[in-house]
């Protein structure tokens, strides 16, 4: 199969104040635990919660290279969480604010950032992995540095995401 239609970019710096910030991307690796286990990436995290299969999940969380992660969480050979649609936005705010509240050196660069956070990839990755990150900016600094409208506005779209998501599911 052969397209001429270009392929968004899978992970990469976000870019903020002018600058791309590396420490903002999903494949990152960080070393992070969330529930008793190590995970080395944001999207390491989020392809493994994806899956049912306890042994699938395990493949994946072995593998360090984000990519291979990625490519790993495209298969349907194996049972994907019944709200996947509703969850993915939390899943993968959960991996990021490990990420940051568990590496000093890579929260310290996220919360001296100023600007709206660009990240790149899918459209629909662009906007919330953006919304993510800048909601952990805000959730991150002291209450005085904090912007708590933009923290507000940013947690009523979180919730209004999965209120949809929720209301496809009861009318289904």
């Amino acid at each position: 199969f052969f397209s001429l239609k270009p392929v968004p970019r899978m992970g990469g710096p976000c870019y903020c104040d002018g600058k791309a910030y590396n420490e903002m991307d999903n494949f990152l690796v960080a070393e992070m635990k969330i529930g008793g286990k190590t995970w080395y990436s944001c999207e390491q995290y989020f392809q493994a919660r994806k899956f049912t299969d306890e042994k699938y999940v395990e493949k994946i969380r072995s593998e360090k290279s984000g990519v291979k992660c990625w490519e790993l969480g495209q298969s349907r050979k194996y049972k994907i969480v019944p709200n996947w649609e509703e969850i993915k936005v939390d899943v993968m705010y959960e991996a990021n604010v490990a990420k940051f509240k568990q590496n000093e050196n890579l929260r310290e660069v996220l919360v001296s950032t100023k600007g709206t956070i660009k990240a790149v990839g899918f459209p629909f990755w662009i906007h919330w992995n953006s919304c993510i990150l800048e909601r952990i900016r805000e959730e991150l600094r002291d209450e005085k540095d904090r912007d708590q409208k933009k923290l507000e506005q940013l947690l009523s779209e979180f919730e209004e995401y999965r209120s949809k998501y929720r209301k496809k599911q009861e009318n289904n």
